[in-house]
């Protein structure tokens, strides 16, 4: 039986972040890697075999890499996380049928690249990396000199093993991480906590995608500097190649026609939605261990690191706010080393295409909605937009013929807001359609909901990525929560991802 997740559990998903956002909230990328010390960094992959499940009740085959240390086989790979200057080695063992091998896309080589051509003949390319033998080992070495965000793929009988999932991210954090760096904020109007009513000049940051200008104060479009950072690693399976190669016992008599492979799942770092906002290491998915359910908090810049391993394009949609799309492949869009990302441009629908990663940055504040996001006119929040402080909609009340009318208030707007009579009451209401606010809520209803945020989907552009195998709500979606500061988004191990 189809558990059929993905039709009912949406919005409760979307209520446990919020529930779940004061004290399991996670706001770094889970990988492999930043506990090791020194410049050489060793890791021990296994490529094997397992299944995933998807949330329509399908279980399919796949072939993964797994740190050898835990023995768990996983989709996608187990992610690198790495400084830039360290030498990484990786040693491979290979519990395959057929053998497999290791590329390391945008990394300087400094083992083996020679490729495998059986027999001297050139025709017959098998890899385009030194390979591990069914049952063997093999060693790659390479440097992480670039910052950015980057991947490793199998470079062998590629239709077939990447398909499958032989592949993973690695993320090179740069030699500037560490340093502090100001960015001028002042043309935003945002509240400055520090000094309620006025305008913040200053962000500061510690943490950046690539090493930019420490000149201060740097404009905020070319800065590089983020508060959190989210992986989203995208890709998609045919169930029925999968199946094929599941089942399929003479494969060479009858082999699979890949002109007719058609993707019917899709998948944010290894999962569908709703399984996209479960937490990390869920149990009933345990070879896929990564979520995506970014949270911020308002003003804060959130690093979006995309990688695609599909082959097809993914257009995803932040909504809200454009995203600034800082460096491609591990490149920063800059006309110089000091400049920053100089050459950025924004997209509120970035197209993902096949073999590419992207690093680009997202905030959100509020900023020129044209009335009040916190639903209030008392005092100011940290970081909320001033001039929009206490705007709310007030309509012309129709003429009435001998009755003298109020004129509308200077801050009407062109749009209707709910109001308190439009909202329902549940488990999950906060006291205020918009970001929340706090006060006594109606007998019998709230709980679940301590402090409110504002949620909303962050997804695929092309509508039928939003399903599993036709099942709706699912595929490439997942959503953001904006929590108010209130609200801690800590860094434990027991969520990932934003959970």
């Amino acid at each position: 039986m189809k558990r059929l997740r993905g039709i009912w559990l949406l919005p409760a998903i979307v209520a446990l972040l919020v529930a779940t956002a004061s004290g399991s909230a996670q706001a770094k990328i889970i990988g492999l890697g930043e506990n090791q010390t020194g410049s050489a960094k060793s890791f021990a992959f296994t490529a094997k075999a397992g299944h995933i499940n998807t949330p329509d009740g399908s279980s399919l085959l796949f072939w993964g890499f797994a740190d050898t240390s835990s023995g768990k086989v996983q989709f996608p790979g187990p992610t690198l996380i790495v400084k830039q200057g360290d030498t990484v080695t990786i040693n491979l063992t290979n519990q395959l049928a057929e053998p497999v091998s290791m590329l390391f896309p945008g990394m300087t080589m400094t083992s083996s690249v020679k490729p495998v051509i059986p027999a001297g003949d050139r025709s017959q390319l098998t890899s385009l990396a030194p390979e591990a033998a069914p049952g063997g080992t093999q060693s790659y070495t390479f440097v992480a000199d670039r910052p950015g965000t980057f991947y490793y793929q199998s470079g062998s009988n590629l239709p077939v093993q990447l398909r499958m999932g032989l592949y993973g991210a690695i993320i090179v954090r740069p030699s500037q991480d560490g340093s502090t760096r100001n960015v001028d904020i002042s043309s935003h109007n945002l509240n400055d906590p520090l000094n309620p009513g006025v305008a913040a000049t200053r962000w500061p940051f510690t943490r950046f995608v690539y090493n930019d200008s420490l000149a201060d104060p740097v404009a905020e479009n070319v800065s590089t500097g983020y508060d959190r950072e989210y992986l989203f690693l995208v890709s998609e399976m045919d169930p029925k190649f999968n199946s094929w190669m599941e089942f399929e016992k003479d494969k060479v008599a009858r082999p699979f026609d890949f002109s007719k492979w058609k993707a019917n799942y899709w998948f944010i770092n290894g999962r569908c939605a709703p399984d996209t906002m479960s937490p990390v290491n869920a149990a009933y998915l345990p070879s896929q261990p990564y979520n995506s359910a970014p949270l911020m908090h308002p003003g804060e810049t959130v690093l979006l690191r995309f990688v695609n391993m599909g082959s097809d394009p993914h257009p995803f949609h932040t909504h809200g706010n454009h995203m600034r799309v800082v460096g491609e492949d591990g490149n920063p869009l800059s006309s110089s080393a000091a400049a920053g990302a100089d050459l950025s441009w924004q997209a509120f629908t970035l197209t993902l295409q096949p073999g590419k990663s992207y690093d680009a940055t997202f905030t959100w504040s509020g900023e020129k909605l044209g009335w009040d996001i916190y639903g209030h006119a008392d005092a100011l929040e940290p970081y909320e937009y001033i001039p929009d402080h206490g705007k709310i909609y007030t309509p012309n009340r129709p003429a009435v013929a001998g009755v003298a009318q109020a004129p509308a208030p200077p801050q009407a707007l062109p749009v209707l807001l709910p109001t308190i009579e439009e909202g329902i009451f549940g488990m999950w209401y906060s006291g205020s359609p918009y970001m929340g606010s706090a006060g006594p809520l109606p007998p019998g209803e709230g709980g679940m909901n301590p402090f409110s945020g504002f949620f909303y989907m962050w997804h695929s552009h092309a509508e039928r990525e939003l399903t599993n195998y036709n099942i709706w709500p699912g595929g490439l979606l997942t959503m953001m929560g904006i929590v108010p500061w209130s609200a801690t988004i800590s860094s434990d191990d027991t969520y990932n991802q934003g959970m």
